[in-house]
Formats: C-alpha cells, sequence, structure tokens
C-alpha cells in the first residue's frame, strides 16, 4: 500500500508539473526565507551565552535624573560604585570587577597604531573565563606593566613572532609606559556585547591626574560587571538600589535641596545575556541588536512560511475536483476516509520533503552573502540534532498544516453522486476558502510593502533632516588633545588653513554624532534658593560658528577682541572668589532659564562653579538656534558654548572641491608636525549616516524577505490564476462566440482577482500604519505620520499591479485561443 500511495504521488507530480513547481518552488523559498531567519534569530538570542557564570553574571546601570530634562540612561557607571558595591551587598554579590575602556597609541619600533583598550580590574578573569592560548593572564593582571593581547591583536601587532615577552610602548593621556605581553587570549566570539582585545590590570595610582575614570561618582564611563552569590535573586539587590545611592554618593548641599542621592542617581542592571536585545541606554562597546527586531523577522519567517503553505492548500484543493474521480473508485474499492486522508498528507508531506531540500540548497547558496550582508559568520550545522529536528519539524509541519485540508475535503468526496455525475463539483466553501487564503498572503505582502517603505522612509528623514549646521563638505581630525599633538595644534591649524579649498577650520571637544554628553549645573544670581539647573556644554574656538555655518539669532559671534570672551583661569583663587566671562547660548537656554526672547536675554547673567568653591559669572553675548551636535537620535538640548582651549580633542575642517586631495594634503602636514599620534578623520555627514547603519541593514532585510512573501504569493496567484482559465476554458469559448472581445476576455479574469487584493489593502492598510507609528516612536525625530496614507496607497498599486501581471499573460494567452477548441467535446 505505502508503495501504491508513493508512485500515485510521484505520478501526480510528474502530471501536473505547473502546479508541482509552484509548490515545491513556493516552499522551498519559503523554507529558505524561514531557515535565514532562524540562523539571524538564533544567533541574536545566543549572547554572551558561552560564560562560565552567564546565569548569575550582571552588569550595572546609571540613570541621572536631571531636573528639567529627560534622563540620562548609560549601560556605565561610576568608578568608586565597585567598592561601594562590594561593601553595601557584601552577602549577595560575590564579585565586581571594572571594564574602561580607552583609546591609548601604540607603538611598536616606528609603527604607530591606536586601538582600543581595556583597563580592568585584577578579579576580572574570574568573572569572564579567557581561553588563554599562550602566557599568562594572571600576571597580566596582577602586573600594571604587563598586557594580554587577543590572537587577532597579537598577529596585527607582531605577525607570526611569538607575542608573549613583547614589549609595546602606551601613551594614555599623561602615562607613557612599556608594557610587556604576558598573555594571548582567544578572540572572543562574536556574539558578545563585550569588545575585549588588549586588557590591562586597573591601578588607580597611574590615574590621579584624570580622577573622572575611577573616583567621581559623577562621571559614568566604566562597564562594571558582577556575579551573585550562588541562590540570591537579582531582585533581593536591585529592590535596595535607593538605600545604595544614598548611603554611598554624597550630592552637594546646594544641589540636594535636602533630597537623598537617590532622587537624582539611579542604579539598575541588566543581566550580561540580555544585554543584546535589551539595551538600557548609551555606552554599549558594541552596536547592539533589539528584540523587537528580532520578533518582527520571526514572525515574518513564519508569515512567509505561512504563504507558501496557503498556496500548497488553494492549489491542492483547487485541483481536487480533478481527482474526485480517483478518490471515488478508492472508496468503491474499499478504501476508508482515514486511509484516504493518510495518502493525502503523504502527498502533501513529500511536497514539503523536496521543497526542503531545494531550500537547504537556496539557503547554502545565499548564506556567504547573508553572512556578509549582516556581518556575522553564520553557518547551517548538519551534525546538530537540534537543527535536524527543527528540519524535520518544519516538513512535518508544512506537509500538514498545508495538506490537511485538501486532505479532508478529497476524502469526503461521495462515490455514487461522483461516479454518477462523472465529475466533482466543487464546493462553494472551498471557493470562500481559497479568495480568504488569497487574502490573507496579499494583507501579509502589503502590510510588508509598506513597512519597508516606512522604515526607508524614516531613514531617508534621519539622514537628510537639518541638524542645525551644514554637514556637507566637512572633515574631522581627531586626537588633537593627545600628548605630542596638544602643545602643536595651533600650529597645525594654521597649516591647514593656508592650504587651498580650505574654507575655515575650529576646534571642538566634541565631534558631531557623538553620544557623550558634558553638562554643568546653573545658578541665576539672586535666585540660588530655586536650586541648580543642568545646562549642555560644548568647549568651542573663536571659528567655531563659522566653520559649521551656525547663524547668530542675536548678539555677536566670539571675538579675538574681547579678551573676556575667553574662559579664564582660576588658578590660585579660593573659595567665594568670583571671575567674569562671556558666552554664547542656544535658545533652549533661554526658554530653561526664563530669559525671555534672544534679544531680552542678551546681557543677562548666570553662574556655573569652577570648583574650589570659584563662582564663574557669565554674560550672555550671542544666541544661536538649536542644533543637533550629538546623536540624531537625541533631542536638542539647551546647551552653552564655552571658549576653552583645555578640552580642544577635535579640529573641524570646511572645505571645497576635492576632498581626497585635501585629506592627503592635511595628513602631510600631520605627518611633518606629529610624530607620536597617528593621523585619524572622518566626514561628518558619513559619521551621521552611520548611526542609521542599523536601521539601514533591518531596512534592506526587511525589503528583502518581504520581496519574497510577494513572490511567494504571487506564485500561488498565478497558479490559481492557471487553473481557473483552465476549469473556465468552455466559459471563454461561448463568451468569444457570442463576440466578446480578448479585452472583454481580460477585463473579466483580472476584475475576479482584482477583489481579493482590494480587500487585502483594507485590512492591511490599518494594520501596517498602526505598526509604523508604534515603531516611529522610538525616534525623537520621525516623518510626519501622514506619509503613511501615500505609503499605503502606493503599496496597494503596487500590489494590484503584480497581481494583474501575475494574472494578465495568463489570461491574455486564455483568452486569444481559438474557441472552437474550446467548444470541440461538445
Amino acid at each position: 500500500m505505502f508503495s501504491n500511495y508513493v508512485s500515485v504521488a510521484l505520478r501526480n507530480l510528474v502530471k501536473n508539473k505547473l502546479y508541482s513547481a509552484i509548490n515545491i518552488v513556493g516552499l522551498a523559498i519559503g523554507l529558505a526565507a524561514c531557515i535565514l531567519i532562524t540562523l539571524f534569530v538564533r544567533d541574536e538570542l545566543s549572547y554572551d551565552q558561552f560564560w562560565t557564570k552567564a546565569d548569575r553574571l550582571y552588569r550595572l546601570n546609571t540613570t541621572f535624573a536631571i531636573p528639567g530634562r529627560e534622563p540620562f540612561v548609560t549601560v556605565v557607571s561610576p568608578g568608586p560604585s565597585k567598592g561601594a558595591l562590594e561593601r553595601f551587598y557584601a552577602e549577595e554579590i560575590d564579585q565586581v570587577a571594572r571594564l574602561q575602556s580607552l583609546n591609548p597609541v601604540v607603538q611598536i619600533g616606528n609603527a604607530l597604531y591606536t586601538d582600543e583598550m581595556i583597563f580592568a580590574d585584577t578579579n576580572v578573569g574570574s568573572i569572564l573565563d579567557f581561553d588563554v592560548v599562550s602566557g599568562d593572564m594572571k600576571t597580566a593582571l596582577t602586573d600594571n606593566s604587563a598586557i594580554a593581547l587577543s590572537e587577532k591583536m597579537a598577529h596585527k601587532y607582531f605577525g607570526d613572532k611569538p607575542a608573549v615577552g613583547q614589549v609595546m610602548t602606551i601613551t594614555n593621556y599623561d602615562l607613557k609606559r612599556d608594557y610587556r605581553v604576558a598573555a594571548v587570549f582567544k578572540d572572543l566570539p562574536h556574539n558578545t556585547v563585550l569588545a575585549v582585545e588588549m586588557l590591562a590590570m586597573i591601578d588607580e595610582n597611574d590615574w590621579h591626574t584624570q580622577p573622572f575614570l575611577f573616583d567621581s561618582w559623577f562621571s559614568v564611563n566604566n562597564t562594571v560587571l558582577f556575579t551573585l552569590k550562588p541562590g540570591v535573586a537579582i531582585d533581593t539587590v536591585s529592590s535596595r538600589f535607593n538605600a545604595f545611592a544614598d548611603d554611598s554618593i554624597e550630592i552637594p548641599s546646594q544641589i540636594s535641596d535636602g533630597k537623598g542621592a537617590s532622587a537624582f542617581v539611579q542604579f539598575g542592571t541588566t543581566k550580561l545575556v540580555d544585554a543584546q536585545l535589551h539595551p538600557a541606554g548609551l555606552g554599549e562597546m558594541k552596536p547592539t541588536g533589539n528584540i523587537t527586531t528580532v520578533i518582527i523577522f520571526a514572525s515574518i519567517a513564519g508569515l512567509i512560511l505561512v504563504i507558501a503553505c496557503i498556496n500548497f492548500m488553494n492549489l491542492a484543493t483547487a485541483k481536487s475536483t480533478q481527482r474526485a474521480r480517483e478518490v471515488a473508485l478508492r472508496k468503491v474499492l474499499g478504501a476508508g476516509r482515514g486511509q484516504l486522508i493518510v495518502q493525502f498528507i503523504g502527498e502533501s508531506v513529500l511536497i514539503a520533503l523536496i521543497g526542503l531540500i531545494a531550500g537547504v540548497m537556496i539557503v547554502e547558496a545565499a548564506l556567504p552573502f547573508y553572512s556578509d550582508f549582516i556581518g556575522r559568520d553564520l553557518s547551517f550545522d548538519y551534525t546538530d540534532g537540534m537543527t535536524l529536528a527543527i528540519l524535520a519539524g518544519l516538513v512535518a509541519t508544512v506537509g500538514i498544516v498545508g495538506g490537511v485540508y485538501p486532505a479532508v475535503i478529497l476524502s469526503g468526496f461521495r462515490p455514487a453522486w461522483v461516479l454518477k455525475a462523472n465529475k466533482s463539483a466543487e464546493s462553494s466553501g472551498s471557493a470562500a476558502l481559497r479568495s480568504g487564503l488569497v487574502i490573507f498572503q496579499f494583507a501579509v505582502s502589503i502590510a510588508l510593502i509598506v513597512g519597508t517603505s516606512g522604515v526607508y522612509g524614516q531613514l531617508k528623514y534621519a539622514t537628510t533632516m537639518d541638524p542645525g549646521y551644514t554637514k556637507e563638505n566637512m572633515f574631522v581630525l581627531h586626537r588633537t588633545d593627545r600628548k605630542g599633538v596638544e602643545e602643536r595644534r595651533d600650529a597645525i591649524k594654521a597649516e591647514i588653513v593656508r592650504l587651498p579649498g580650505v574654507v575655515s577650520a575650529a576646534f571642538s571637544g566634541d565631534t558631531p554624532g557623538s553620544s557623550d554628553e558634558n553638562n554643568t549645573s546653573v545658578e541665576i544670581p539672586g535666585q540660588e534658593n530655586t536650586g541648580t539647573i543642568l545646562i549642555g556644554v560644548q568647549d568651542v574656538d573663536h571659528d567655531f560658528f563659522k566653520t559649521y555655518q551656525i547663524p547668530m539669532i542675536a548678539g555677536r559671534d566670539y571675538d579675538r577682541q574681547y579678551a573676556g570672551d575667553t574662559k579664564p583661569s582660576v588658578e590660585g583663587l579660593k573659595e567665594g572668589d568670583i571671575v567674569n566671562s562671556n558666552i554664547i547660548v542656544n535658545e533652549s537656554v533661554l526658554t530653561r532659564l526664563g530669559f525671555g526672547t534672544p534679544e531680552e536675554a542678551l546681557g543677562k547673567v548666570f553662574v556655573i562653579g569652577r570648583g574650589n568653591g570659584v563662582k564663574n559669572y557669565l554674560t550672555i553675548v550671542g544666541v544661536v538656534a538649536d542644533i543637533n551636535f550629538q546623536s540624531l537620535k537625541t533631542l536638542k538640548r539647551p546647551e552653552m558654548y564655552l571658549l576653552d582651549s583645555d578640552n580642544y580633542g577635535n579640529l573641524t575642517v570646511r572645505f571645497s572641491g576635492d576632498p581626497k586631495a585635501l585629506v592627503a594634503s592635511v595628513e602631510r602636514i600631520w605627518s611633518s608636525i606629529v610624530t607620536e599620534v597617528p593621523f585619524s578623520y572622518e566626514f561628518v555627514d558619513e559619521a551621521l549616516a552611520e548611526e542609521f547603519d542599523q536601521e539601514e541593514a533591518t531596512a534592506t532585510m526587511l525589503a528583502l524577505f518581504a520581496g519574497l512573501a510577494v513572490f511567494v504569493a504571487c506564485l500561488g496567484l498565478y497558479g490559481l490564476a492557471a487553473f481557473t482559465a483552465e476549469r473556465r476554458t468552455k466559459e471563454i469559448g461561448i463568451r468569444k462566440v457570442m463576440g466578446a472581445t480578448v479585452t472583454d476576455i481580460v477585463r473579466l479574469l483580472l476584475w475576479q482577482f482584482s477583489k481579493p487584493v482590494i480587500i487585502a489593502n483594507l485590512i492591511a492598510w490599518p494594520i501596517a500604519v498602526w505598526g509604523m507609528l508604534s515603531w516611529l516612536e522610538n525616534f525623537p525625530y520621525r516623518m510626519e505620520a501622514w506619509v503613511l496614507g501615500p505609503l499605503c496607497l502606493i503599496a496597494g498599486l503596487i500590489a494590484l499591479g503584480i497581481a494583474w501581471a501575475t494574472v494578465g499573460g495568463n489570461a491574455a494567452q486564455v483568452a486569444r485561443s481559438n474557441p472552437i477548441k474550446a467548444l470541440r467535446y461538445e
């Protein structure tokens, strides 16, 4: 019996080549898309699972609750939190370690490099189990002149020579030291949120001139990891964070207003295995993913597979009329309904198996390109039992889901009625179900088209929005505050501005697109009782506004003729002393401080602290419009622009003409003046665009899989159109004999298949709009909601056009056939 089932199934596949091809190709594409997305999702869910203590490994997050501003949420924490956690949670926390990321200058012989280096507490090796391939990690983490390298960095610096024992000269701020390579460890897998390739111990005695790194509660720059003691729940720690903050942090009285530290500084935790998909804020070592993206793509994988199953179900039920006599004869010869159901589901599983084989072939062909696109080395492991179980489950699921309804319908035919009529009439229920499933297919396809268009629309909006300054034709030189550059930077700028094509150049502490936030508390004289207000700070030079082409709304730009424009020195001053200087602010500062219009604000004064109790009275001499100097993913903030040469870490150059030639000339100037720091630059517009690389990759993947969904849906539509034309051959012949033209026939068939697409639009539009509006809430600056209306209309027209293109060719071919052939057998 089994062999008979197989031979009948294969004979039907060969006999109905078009329908077999549509089913197999649709299932192959659906299964391939499902497998590719599953590989991506599985990889996203695997982050940091490989650490031995992953089940109790957490990261400390910090939030600054700034009065009058959105909370500033970071995944990094203050340096003193390590000791405070160990004391306050002695019974709950096992170990705590900090990872401080710096970008030193590395010198090996005459070669200069700038790479990320991690300084960590000596116990980090007990929390993170590095796989050491040579040397001794303990030595590397207990000797302040030793270092551990990943295999990649060891090969980069020393080639094929053994790295252990080699010496590297590393300069961090004013600390220059020779480090001996004490260990080499295997490169961390890509599926970790930690970026550790150079590792050295934290010796706080080395950093007394940079207290913000490890000594300040109000500077967050350490990734703080801790492990719980066995059996301790994280809620036990989290529930006491307010008490922890109040006990550990002292807030100045002029700020606290009687409140505890927990009113201003709040802590939270993220389990390290959750950090990839549940990022808590700024400060990640690497770009992270998003659980919403994973859910979206997992849903798309399922929908594509469902669409492929629907194709199979629709075509199987449509073709069922042609197998009615076969079913009737089998029943007459004694076959039971259960046997028939098994037979037809078996045929469905066989088609699914063939589709899976073809789908795996597609996966193998596409995987190298797919891995390269998403930047991960994904592989399909055939020896993995879980993988094989998933494949078997897919075949069984697709086969049963796609074949159960046709099997029930086919096995339910009544032999006497079928054989008497010499045919099988189709039930209205089957036709209605097919229409409903076609509507579902196209509703999904239209929603995906709208979603893809919306994502690209938001990307276009974000990358072309006006940040408040002219971002084109500018590049930024980095590291101008490094030792070996700082004392020569004025000479570098002077040489650069003399180059042909250079319009202007300006120093600044920050760069466009940076996520760094420098803030200071200000007071208004005479209103000290109202407390302090936090204002953002940008350190700039005299040419900053000219270089960035930021116009003055009121007042004047900084001028070298006014000595009072420059931030005054407080060296030698004592508590209670006062210094005066001028300041330029943006419009949001006026709103925050209640200074009225830009014209009214000129001459107004506010105060900042300068340390040791010295106060700096700042007089507003200029007002500029709000700009997005930080990330375009963050809101514009109240900001003052301080003329402070102590923090000039970057030089922005505005140019005209050929950028490549100019950059080459600037590099020659740099190399002729600076010998201790490598040349580094980036174009401003490219840096801003890179912020949205992740969204662009998501949009491209979405477009790819949306296209596959539409293609699979159209395959099914084409099959149904061919079947309908075949079923209506006699009707079409009679219509032509009665005078109907080819256009009339084509219009008739097109309208039949246009109705479900139109209904699908009406279903898909509100769902797609709701989904897009929810997604757009993640962006502080987003395209207008009304844009989704035209996008829906365009998506609907695209779907209708695709349906017409799919059906039209088949309909035209049938309509042009000779009606005599259709009516001959009558």
